[in-house]
C-alpha cells in the first residue's frame, strides 16, 4: 500500500517546526508521525505538503491527515475504506480514498464513513509534548521484538517496566527508573555515568546523554542529539545539542539547534496561570490550555551561554540569541540579539553556520535544504520589518 500523509488546513499552527519539514516528519514518542503510520499499516509513505518542501505528491492509494494519531477503530475503518469514501472527525477531513489530493473538489461528494472512537488530532507544537509520554509507551511494542540487548551490570534499574536496549548501546553506572513507563535505548545510544533517567523515555539512535544528566518522563531525543542538565517532558527532533547544565521542560526543539551552557527556559508562569504562546495562523498569542509550556524552537537556532528564556517562548528558524535578560517570547525567524534589542540574522551567515554545524556530524547542507532556508527567509520578512 502507498499511503499519503497530507499536512491539512492547520499546517501553519505547527510553525515554526513545520517551516522546514512536512507535518508528517514531526517527532513523537519513538519515531516520526510518518514512521508510525508506515508501521501500523505496513505501508510506503509519501507526503502532500508545501511546494517549496516537495515539488509534487506521488500517486497514492489512501490518504490520512498527518497529525492524526492511529487508534484501533480508525485502523479498522481505514482498512475497509473504499474508493469514493472519506472519514471525518468533528467535521474535519482525516482520511480519504479515490481523490488526487486533500483539496480535490471531488471530495465534497464522497460518502462519509463513521469512526467509533474519535482519534487524537495534534494541532499545535505543544500537543507534541503533551501526548509524548503515552506515545513512548505505545511505541515500545515496535522496539521490543528487535531491541533485545541487556544493560551493563554497573547500571541500576528501578521499577517493573522494561528498559529496551538496542545494538551498540553504551551505558554505565546510570539509574533507570521504569516505575511509570518504559525506557527505550535505540541503537548506538550512549548513557554516561551518573545519569538519572525516569521513564517513559525514548533515547534515539546515536544520542549522547552526558554525565549527571537528569531526565524526567515524557521526553524523546531524536537521532544524534546530545543532552545534559535537567530535562522534563521534552522532545528533540534530532541533531541538536543541549550539552550542559540548564533546565528545559515541556518543550520541542527542532534540528541543528544548540542551547548554550546554563541556558534556562521557564515552563511555568509566576502566577501559575494558563500559558499563552505565539500562533502563526492567528498572528497573536493564544492560550495553550496548559499550565506548563516551555520553549518551542525552530531549526538552526542557537542560544548563548546563560541565556534565560521566559515561559512559552517561540523561536523561529535561524535565530541567534544572546545578552543578559529575557528576550521577547516570540522571536521571528532569522533574528539575532536579545533583551537589549534584535537585528536581522543574515541569511548567508545562517547558511554558513549550518554548513559548519552539519560538517561536524559528517553531513552536508544540500542544495534543497539551502533553498528551503532561502524560501523561509523571504516568507518571514514581514516579521523583521522593524529590524536592521
Amino acid at each position: 500500500m502507498k499511503l499519503c500523509l497530507f499536512d491539512g488546513p492547520n499546517r501553519s499552527d505547527f510553525l515554526p517546526l513545520a517551516y522546514t519539514r512536512p507535518v508528517a516528519d514531526l517527532f513523537l514518542g519513538g519515531m516520526t508521525l510518518a514512521n508510525r503510520w508506515s508501521r501500523v499499516l505496513d505501508a510506503t509513505v509519501v507526503v502532500e505538503t508545501e511546494a517549496y518542501l516537495q515539488s509534487a505528491t506521488p500517486a497514492f492509494d489512501i490518504a490520512i491527515l498527518a497529525s492524526c494519531l492511529p487508534n484501533p477503530s480508525l485502523l479498522t475503518a481505514l482498512k475497509n475504506l473504499e474508493s469514493g469514501q472519506k472519514i471525518l472527525a468533528d467535521g474535519q477531513l482525516i482520511a480519504f480514498k479515490g481523490a488526487t489530493s486533500s483539496t480535490d473538489a471531488a471530495l465534497d461528494n464522497f460518502g462519509v464513513v463513521a469512526v467509533e472512537t474519535t482519534p487524537v488530532i495534534l494541532r499545535y507544537p505543544w500537543d507534541l509534548f503533551s501526548h509524548n509520554a503515552q506515545a513512548v509507551k505505545d511505541d515500545a511494542v515496535f522496539f521490543k521484538n528487535t531491541h533485545k540487548q541487556v544493560l551493563d551490570a554497573s547500571n541500576t534499574q528501578l521499577g517493573t517496566d522494561s528498559v529496551i536496549v538496542g545494538k551498540d548501546v553504551r551505558a554505565a553506572a546510570a539509574v533507570f527508573n521504569t516505575a511509570e513507563g518504559p525506557i527505550i535505548l535505540d541503537d548506538g545510544a550512549t548513557i554516561m555515568e551518573g545519569a538519572l533517567l525516569r521513564g517513559p523515555l525514548y533515547i534515539g539512535k546515536n544520542v549522547v546523554v552526558k554525565m549527571g544528566t537528569k531526565m524526567y518522563g515524557g521526553s524523546s531525543l531524536g537521532p544524534n542529539t546530545k543532552v545534559g542538565g535537567e530535562l522534563n517532558n521534552v522532545i528533540f527532533i534530532g541533531n541538536s545539542n543541549k550539552g550542559h547544565d540548564g533546565f528545559l521542560g515541556n518543550a520541542v526543539v527542532g534540528e541543528w539547534c544548540n542551547l548554550g551552557a546554563a541556558t534556562d527556559a521557564s515552563n511555568l508562569k509566576n502566577d501559575y496561570g494558563i500559558t499563552r504562546a505565539w500562533n502563526y495562523t492567528q498572528q497573536t498569542f493564544i492560550p495553550t490550555g496548559l499550565q506548563f509550556c516551555g520553549l518551542i524552537m525552530g531549526d538552526h537556532s542557537k542560544t548563548a551561554i546563560q541565556t534565560a528564556l521566559n515561559t512559552a517562548t517561540v523561536i523561529g528558524v535561524g535565530c541567534n540569541l544572546f545578552s543578559v535578560g529575557f528576550p521577547r517570547t516570540f522571536i521571528p525567524s532569522f533574528s539575532r540579539g536579545g533583551s537589549q534589542g534584535m537585528a536581522i540574522n543574515r541569511l548567508e551567515k545562517v547558511i554558513q553556520t549550518a554548513q559548519l554545524v552539519m560538517k561536524r556530524r559528517n553531513k552536508s547542507l544540500e542544495q534543497q535544504q539551502e533553498s528551503v532556508l532561502k524560501h523561509i527567509f523571504a516568507e518571514t520578512k514581514p516579521y523583521r520589518t522593524s529590524l536592521k
